[in-house]
């Protein structure tokens, strides 16, 4: 049971004329006419409050808890982009793993801030904090986005950066070519240069034949494989460095 919720609809139902949003100064002004009904303001909020600090905020402590040290685990970073039967070096780990947290924090609390806000009608299952969906995330960002200088320029412009970072990991990222099937200049890849040696016997051997044999087009297939990964660490760096700089605002 939410008592938060439940709380908020017994104060209405003893202060009808109790706004749904209003601004500090107006919530004063309420607060200050409200308490002058004595009795209604110690049923509506004087026994709530003292409830809350006294048993409803301790057991939702407690129960929070139990679900960060065995649901949620935010202790821990889990790479779902990456197979659990390989090895990788740390730079690769911690690349997948803050992109990780980004993903997670769109598709996970973006779309859950979706739900609760906005999509009235969405099943309760939606409605739980570990529900993933991407695009009610992205339709959340979206929100933020056309806000502009009304939520504040930050808002709007973190939103911006947010989805541009998720996009590109999630959606552009992954079409790049693989480093071993770049062609060169002379329309060749690594792994076709490879390609009748991988399964010889004496593979060195052969491999030395067909280098000596073909000088320019081993110089070309190795330049291109170079190129391609210094632009593809490039552009990773280039992003890692926009997700680090846009951190605080990962919060919802």
């Amino acid at each position: 049971m939410n008592f938060t919720s439940k709380r908020i609809d017994f104060k209405k139902r003893l202060f009808p004329d109790m706004p749904d949003a209003a601004s500090m100064e107006e919530w004063e002004v309420w607060n200050n006419n409200a308490k002058k009904s004595k009795l209604k303001w110690f049923f509506a909020d004087t026994i709530p409050s003292w409830f809350s600090v006294t048993f409803s905020y301790r057991y939702t402590n407690f129960t929070s808890k139990l679900k960060s040290k065995y649901i949620r685990k935010h202790n821990l970073i889990r790479i779902n982009s990456l197979k659990d039967d390989e090895w990788y070096n740390t730079d690769t780990r911690m690349m997948h793993g803050m992109f990780g947290l980004l993903v997670d924090f769109v598709e996970l609390e973006k779309a859950h801030m979706q739900v609760i806000f906005s999509e009235e009608d969405a099943p309760r299952y939606m409605r739980k904090a570990n529900y993933r969906n991407g695009d009610l995330g992205l339709k959340y960002l979206d929100w933020e986005i056309s806000l502009g200088k009304e939520g504040g320029m930050n808002q709007s412009k973190n939103a911006k950066q947010i989805k541009a970072l998720y996009l590109w990991w999630k959606y552009e990222r992954p079409l790049r070519t693989e480093l071993m099937d770049v062609k060169g200049s002379m329309g060749i890849s690594t792994n076709e240069f490879y390609s009748d040696t991988y399964d010889d016997a004496i593979s060195f051997t052969a491999l030395g034949r067909k280098i000596d044999k073909n000088p320019e087009l081993y110089k070309d297939v190795n330049e291109a494989y170079n190129n391609a990964e210094k632009k593809y660490e490039k552009e990773d760096e280039q992003m890692l460095t926009k997700l680090i700089k846009i951190r605080k605002s990962l919060w919802t």
